[in-house]
């Protein structure tokens, strides 16, 4: 039940960090705010180190820095895809390959959890992509009216899918990297993560050519997100110590729930029918999961 609770509490902290990110990245660069918040854990996560007891372990490092290294790429191919858009397609899509993949390769890694648990992730991953994107596809690329408009539109479409689904394979790799880590590593493994993440947006925004200064009315949401995300890394890798990568990763996938519901509550933001669908079944499945491993 205690890897439940830090499950959840993991999707909660990822879903609080992408917002205070997203709301940092208002008039400024988003990677350089990922940068920023990148930063903000790695020192949140010093400190950390100091309360947590953990053992020491290489091995565990390179699992964290292959944990960071796809984290930071699936946000760059992420962020690509969410420029090119359709938003809709590309959250949605995302959500669906990150959410899924995990699964399938706990189950592949010798994962049985009992019947209603695999129900309550089954659950999950429907209501991650219902949360994330709402009324995904809708409305397509109906203000195309030109043929040739009409071909730009699904070239367009079809890159946002190829770099949504991509995206989502990374984040699904830093779950499954963090999974692999020692019973007893603590956060230790995290010096890998932020070290690697760090390392590549550096590099990353050098060769862009967009290095830039954060508003200061920003760096407080940037601040934020940071400590959010340290809480979050936290609460998974200690999830993952103690629980199945299966439903773990399903339980952490629903970090939309919390980022549409502080949407809700700071920009007033109205919810649609399929994201209050998706939030019906993301606490279904929660509540599943976490019957099913009391049982």
């Amino acid at each position: 039940m205690i890897a439940v609770v830090l499950a959840g509490l993991a999707g909660l902290f990822y879903g609080a960090s992408d917002f205070s990110g997203a709301a940092a990245s208002e008039g400024n660069h988003p990677t350089v705010v990922t940068l920023g918040v990148q930063l903000t854990s790695a020192t949140a996560l010093v400190g950390a180190l100091f309360v947590i007891d953990g053992t020491f372990v290489p091995i565990d490092l390179v699992w964290g820095a292959l944990g960071g290294l796809s984290l930071a790429a699936g946000l760059a191919l992420f962020y690509e895809a969410l420029s090119i858009g359709p938003i809709a397609t590309a959250a949605a899509l995302t959500a669906l390959v990150s959410a899924s993949v995990p699964i399938l390769a706990g189950l592949a890694l010798g994962d049985r959890p009992p019947m209603l648990t695999l129900v309550g992730v089954a659950l999950a991953v429907p209501a991650a992509v219902l949360v994330s994107a709402g009324e995904v596809g809708i409305h397509g690329n109906r203000t195309n009216t030109l043929p040739r408009e009409r071909v730009i539109g699904r070239r367009q479409l079809g890159r946002t899918r190829v770099l949504s689904c991509g995206a989502g394979v990374l984040f699904a790799g830093f779950l499954v990297a963090l999974s692999r880590v020692s019973e007893d590593a603590g956060l230790f493994p995290l010096i890998g993560t932020r070290a690697a993440a760090i390392t590549f947006l550096v590099l990353l925004i050098s060769a862009q050519r967009v290095w830039s200064k954060v508003r200061s009315q920003s760096v407080p949401l940037v601040v934020a997100g940071g400590l959010f995300d340290c809480g979050a890394d936290g609460f998974l890798v200690i999830a993952f110590t103690i629980g199945d990568l299966t439903w773990v990763a399903a339980i952490s996938s629903l970090a939309p729930v919390s980022t549409v519901l502080l949407a809700r509550v700071f920009f007033k933001e109205k919810l649609t029918w399929l994201q209050i669908l998706g939030l019906a079944l993301s606490a279904a499945a929660l509540a599943l999961v976490a019957i099913g491993r009391s049982l």
